[in-house]
């Protein structure tokens, strides 16, 4: 039997040319497994459409939360308008670090899924 880093480097022309052959022995149960994986698979697709949503649901929140509560005249916490382009620029950039290290680790889960879809196709 293979390892894993072996089956990863075949072509498709291999891999097609090992489906053919009918002297390896297919376990009974491979469909019922490989349908298995698939479901769990999509699972983890809609766990991640969710992953990407719940952020965007937050931050719409907060913006609308932010709009309704300026109704009255707002107050100005800071005298000089540099100090305050400061601090939000340092609060946007702590949000932008938080937001790109989920997607690092989603662009790193990524290929690893496409390729496992595709192995099941």
């Amino acid at each position: 039997m293979k390892g894993l880093k072996e089956i990863e480097q075949l072509t498709e022309l291999d891999l097609e040319r090992i489906a053919q052959d009918e002297s390896i022995e297919v376990p009974a149960t491979l469909k019922h497994d490989i349908s298995v994986k698939a479901r769990a698979l999509e699972m983890t697709s809609h766990k991640r459409i969710a992953m990407f949503s719940y952020p965007v649901a937050a931050v719409a929140v907060i913006a609308i939360g932010m709009s309704l509560s300026f109704h009255s005249t707002p107050k100005d916490t800071f005298d000089d308008p540099y100090m305050a382009y400061a601090q939000m620029e340092e609060i946007f950039e702590y949000i932008s670090d938080k937001i790109n290290v989920g997607m690092d680790i989603v662009n790193t889960a990524q290929p690893i899924i496409e390729k496992t879809i595709n192995v099941l196709k």
